[in-house]
């Protein structure tokens, strides 16, 4: 996984993101109280959307991996247990007298 993605989803996890989220929050709002800026907070709702959009992008991107990665280990776990199956039948067989080892 890309080292940017993985650093990404370990800011977003639920924990870490809330506290930055508070942070961002509480700075915009001591900025505009104190020093005027964003006066209709456009930019900090402008950065707060661009953020929840990227999350939405990341989190269905990552979804896909996951997907797929269980799909490729079912298909193992299928070839497996069939390869188990075949075993047991021709040890079955052998102890049965039916075939020769």
């Amino acid at each position: 996984m890309n080292p940017i993605l993985r650093f990404y989803l370990t800011i977003r996890k639920p924990r870490n993101f809330l506290k930055l989220l508070c942070v961002f929050i509480g700075t915009s709002l001591m900025l505009h109280w104190f020093r005027g800026y964003d006066h209709e907070f456009g930019s900090t709702n402008l950065i707060l959307s661009i953020e929840a959009t990227v999350a939405g992008a990341v989190m269905l991107m990552v979804q896909e991996e996951s997907a797929t990665m269980i799909e490729k280990m079912l298909a193992r776990i299928i070839a497996l247990e069939e390869a188990v199956l075949a075993s047991e039948e021709r040890i079955l067989k052998v102890l049965t007298g039916k075939e020769e080892a």
